[in-house]
């Protein structure tokens, strides 16, 4: 099947634990997913944009020009390439990770309809004592810094866990977190991914599949398991900047406007909105 990811390129890059959509819109608002993790932001009526840590509090205000434009400056390191994808037995997912490895999302992040009995319960022992989404907090409970540093020092060789170690140390330079106590939350939520891996290729699966609602429109995302799995088609589409800063800030200052003229929900301080920096429409218009 023809399959679309969105990628920057690098040499490092292992063609395993590869998310390939159905669609080229689906791998562009990964671009967008993966920009809008960065940071916990809001978007003001005034046009503004609030920055948060991860108590709530403001650290930082830009105005909606300035994230526009670290946006552009984002999404043109991306290319989103074509792909044939060649798997015949797919493990469905429930996508609970959002930005993190998919072992973050913890035993749940298997749709249990698919297992039998006994697969269900190897998946809880897989993740014991975790039961539900792996948080930070959650880890520190059952495990020491030194029982985490053994689980790394196991992968020395090991060149899949070195690929997606060093993208989890990139992505916490670029949000500007202290990957110095983050690295050890990403070695356990890496370690589980490669547990979940190994365990679904033990069971005769090839790779992952999941229904891609964040950043798509429901659409299957696959992940790939095995190497040589992917053959590049020679089509890549580039994201183009100048069209995207003519005609898209309108159009994101109307949805804000929208958005912040909605009678306010009690108990209600914020809502979640996903594709606003695509405008919530059709994002192929900007890539050619």
């Amino acid at each position: 099947m023809r399959v679309y990811n969105s990628d920057t390129g690098s040499n490092h890059n292992i063609q395993i634990l590869k998310h390939l959509s159905l669609t080229p819109i689906a791998a562009a608002g990964r671009i967008e997913g993966m920009f809008a993790h960065q940071e916990n932001c809001s978007l003001k009526p005034d046009f503004s944009v609030d920055v948060f840590d991860r108590l709530g509090n403001v650290i930082n205000t830009k105005s909606l020009k300035q994230y526009i434009e670290e946006f552009c400056c984002h999404a043109s390191k991306f290319s989103i390439s074509e792909y044939l994808l060649d798997v015949n037995r797919p493990l469905r997912l429930i996508d609970l990770w959002e930005d993190d490895p998919i072992g973050s999302g913890g035993p749940k992040v298997i749709d249990s309809d698919q297992l039998s009995l006994s697969e269900k319960l190897e998946v809880r022992a897989l993740f014991d004592p975790f039961t539900d989404v792996i948080y930070p907090p959650h880890i520190f409970n059952v495990m020491s810094k030194n029982d985490i540093k053994g689980i790394m020092k196991g992968y020395t060789n090991n060149r899949l866990f070195t690929e997606e170690y060093r993208k989890r140390k990139a992505r916490s330079k670029a949000i500007n977190e202290d990957f110095k106590e983050a690295k050890y939350q990403e070695i356990v939520w890496l370690d589980y991914t490669l547990k979940l891996k190994q365990w679904a290729l033990d069971r005769g699966y090839d790779s992952f599949v999941y229904s891609n609602i964040k950043e798509g429109s429901g659409e299957d995302t696959y992940v790939t398991l095995l190497p040589n799995q992917l053959s590049k088609i020679n089509n890549s589409l580039f994201f183009n900047e100048e069209k995207y800063l003519t005609e898209m800030p309108p159009v994101i200052k109307s949805i804000i406007t929208r958005l912040h003229s909605k009678p306010i929900v009690t108990n209600r301080t914020h809502e979640f909105v996903y594709s606003i920096l695509w405008g919530q429409k059709d994002p192929m218009p900007f890539w050619e």
